[in-house]
């Protein structure tokens, strides 16, 4: 497909750098686009890597759910049990991708809630929550500085 997303989005802080960004003079409006641009570049590096991401991820989750059946209450054991029975989701459809992740991340949530779980458990889900997000592909880039909320005067 041409343009690919990559091009699209390439394309796009191109324009945004060579044409809006020179007509931008006010500073916390070029601050806010040239954020917007970092941002878009950062997701067009990462887009190729959340699919495989997503997948890890949801196994590694759905591992870490498993290990804590033990200390769970029943009725959660089940809904655990139950997503972890659904078939392999195509790494092809991000959006099924995204919805078990989103399913699995809050059912460990919920899980570690639980005041059954011993203190092994718990720092082995600290660990895995960790191990997600120093692998995650998409990292937050602030679109504005922080607004100076100071009432003082000089």
């Amino acid at each position: 497909m041409r343009p690919t997303v990559e091009e699209q989005l390439h394309g796009t802080c191109r324009i945004l750098e060579t044409v809006v960004a020179p007509c931008v003079a006010q500073p916390y409006a070029r601050t806010i686009l040239d954020n917007l641009i970092a941002n878009l570049r950062m997701v067009t590096a990462a887009m190729p890597l959340v699919a495989g991401f997503l997948r890890d991820d949801n196994e590694a989750t759905e591992q870490q759910l498993l290990a804590l059946c033990d200390a769970l209450p029943p009725e959660l054991v089940a809904r655990i049990q139950e997503a972890v029975a659904e078939s392999e989701i195509d790494i092809a459809d991000g959006a099924a991708l995204e919805e078990r992740n989103r399913l699995l991340r809050e059912l460990l949530a919920t899980a570690v809630c639980s005041s059954g779980l011993t203190a092994d458990m718990r720092r082995d889900a600290e660990k895995h929550m960790i191990n997600r997000a120093s692998h995650m592909p998409m990292r937050y880039v602030p679109t504005a500085p922080p607004v100076n909320t100071s009432t003082e005067r000089s």
